[in-house]
């Protein structure tokens, strides 16, 4: 006999019978054949079969046994661990589009009846030793069922579990089993990684959540995360999404930590950087020529030397083998529109390195505690960028007055704003310390300088406002027109900066545009002297007559 003939048999007694001792005597010979093809006991064959004789398409609950075998629900009931153990062989799965927590329903999965029909033993499949990139395929194929309503958040818990169980070399696995994650704190982490490996992204939507944890558990969850009190945040592995320095608790977030931890062995799709809002590529820098006093060009050259690729690794593996610390922080001072920025940006396009450009104002929260979580993230994502790519970018640290300055003195009381800023001086003079790359960091400050920060910083390049000779330069290059001898009379006579003499040269591209016409070296002075706020005060009043 074929199985499907056990099937039958099995099924027709069932309804004379009911499953009693009777039913087990006389079922005996088919039960067997068929438990031989499913690995089941005779109790949980009967079960089985019960549920594939309602098959056709449409899920089955619980009371459709009942009527099948002439008996009360609460006797089936009783079977309810048997249709679990069955659930786990994945010879029966729970249909969660049509399920209630009071009325669940089943079905059986095609695979089953595919083998029972050719009369083949039924294996479950067992996913051993994947690759990382194979095990993150079978996490996204296991969220997609559950969106689709194939699995339900049990089965996903369930498939979860075998997976990492069968995979022992996967990170993830030996990181789950390090920190005991279990249960809905595992359907949180996994739907993070998930979305991390496979859809760039870092952080999940509260209403995702809504498919993967049960009401109360998404309740739960938001509450102990907004506390600080969950416990993948007391690991420090999700956090809530941070935007401009606010947290946003819309979304909650993978650490870097997790990311260093969990995903160490799968390549990210976050590595390239060209996603990453707060990276600069080299090659999409614009070149812009600029003009700097002797003694800054001659500083600003040997710094560019420096950074090309094969300098930098020859200056890093020699100053290995001295124990000495192989990170270079350069800090560039001076007043606005000196060309600080301008001029780590244009160092970067030379060397062809990328920058991770970091705004300090924006990692300054207004919630207390979170600006130390946020310049250590800074930190922890800039290390993972220099120990995964090819070459380490420059870490931009741009208007950095907020950090540099002296630190407060602070009395044993003293808990507020005070404290917060010294404890991120603390962290990023610590990471200093510790760099292996490449910091640089503006600030218009030219005093009040924390002494503990100038021994950190190797290179030290103070801006000045440009010489006469330069600024004539720099009146030609935005203003081609200008003779030599206009150039240096206006340089002459206006002391500013290159970012201010660009911004008239923009004023003469407006009045050009809306009159027509070249603007006079007399209306130029005119523009000029728009740009300075301190104007000479005229004193009004009457003169005394004789």
């Amino acid at each position: 006999m074929k199985a499907m003939d056990h099937l039958e048999k099995i099924i027709d007694l069932a309804k004379k019978n009911g499953l009693n001792s009777k039913f087990y005597k006389l079922a005996n010979n088919h039960l067997e054949a068929v438990g031989k093809l499913t690995n089941t006991t005779p109790r949980q064959t009967a079960i089985f079969s019960l549920f594939l004789e309602k098959f056709g398409g449409d899920s089955i609950a619980v009371n459709d046994l009942a009527e099948t075998i002439k008996c009360n629900t609460i006797q089936i009931i009783r079977y309810m661990d048997e249709i679990d153990i069955l659930i786990k062989k994945k010879l029966l799965r729970q249909a969660p589009r049509y399920s209630t927590a009071e009325k669940p329903e089943y079905e059986v999965p095609l695979n089953v009846i595919s083998s029972l029909r050719k009369n083949k033993v039924f294996t479950k499949i067992i996913n051993t030793n994947l690759t990382p990139t194979d095990f993150f395929d079978i996490f996204d194929d296991l969220f997609i069922k559950l969106n689709d309503h194939v699995i339900d958040r049990k089965g996903l818990l369930s498939e979860i579990l075998d997976l990492c169980k069968s995979n022992t070399n996967i990170i993830f696995t030996k990181k789950r089993k390090k920190y005991n994650i279990k249960g809905s704190s595992l359907l949180i982490i996994s739907c993070l990684c998930n979305s991390m490996v496979n859809m760039d992204s870092d952080s999940v939507d509260f209403d995702d959540l809504s498919n993967v944890l049960r009401p109360y558990e998404l309740r739960d969850f938001r509450r102990k995360l907004k506390s600080k009190e969950h416990d993948l945040y007391k690991k420090g592995l999700i956090d809530f999404e941070f935007n401009n320095g606010l947290s946003d608790t819309k979304y909650c977030v993978l650490t870097q930590k997790a990311k260093d931890e969990f995903l160490s062995d799968v390549v990210l799709i976050e590595s390239g950087k060209e996603k990453d809002k707060s990276f600069i590529l080299a090659d999409k820098i614009v070149e812009k020529k600029l003009f700097y006093n002797q003694e800054n060009e001659k500083q600003i050259q040997e710094l560019t030397t420096l950074l090309h690729e094969k300098n930098f690794k020859d200056v890093q593996n020699r100053l290995t083998k001295t124990g000495m610390r192989t990170g270079f922080a350069c800090i560039f001072s001076g007043p606005p529109g000196t060309g600080k920025t301008e001029t780590a940006y244009q160092i970067a396009r030379l060397t062809k390195r990328d920058i991770f450009f970091v705004n300090i104002s924006e990692t300054k929260s207004c919630w207390f505690g979170e600006s130390e979580k946020l310049i250590k993230d800074v930190f922890d994502k800039y290390r993972n960028y220099v120990k995964n790519g090819d070459k380490a970018p420059i870490l931009l640290f741009n208007e950095a007055d907020a950090v540099l300055g002296k630190r407060r003195d602070l009395s044993e009381h003293d808990n507020g704003v005070g404290q917060t800023e010294n404890a991120i001086q603390n962290i990023i003079l610590q990471e200093m310390e510790n760099l292996n790359g490449i910091l640089i960091a503006t600030t218009n400050m030219t005093s009040n300088f924390d002494k503990a920060f100038e021994r950190r910083f190797l290179y030290k390049i103070e801006f000045a406002k440009p010489s006469t000779e330069a600024k004539k330069s720099i009146w030609q290059s935005f203003i081609p027109d200008l003779s030599d001898h206009d150039a240096l009379d206006i340089a002459d006579q206006f002391d500013f900066s290159g970012g201010q003499i660009e911004n008239i040269a923009r004023k003469n591209i407006v009045s050009f545009i809306l009159n027509g016409k070249k603007s006079k070296l007399s209306e130029l002075k005119s523009l000029c002297k728009e740009e300075v706020f301190d104007k000479p005060s005229v004193r009004l009043g009457f003169r005394a007559n004789g």
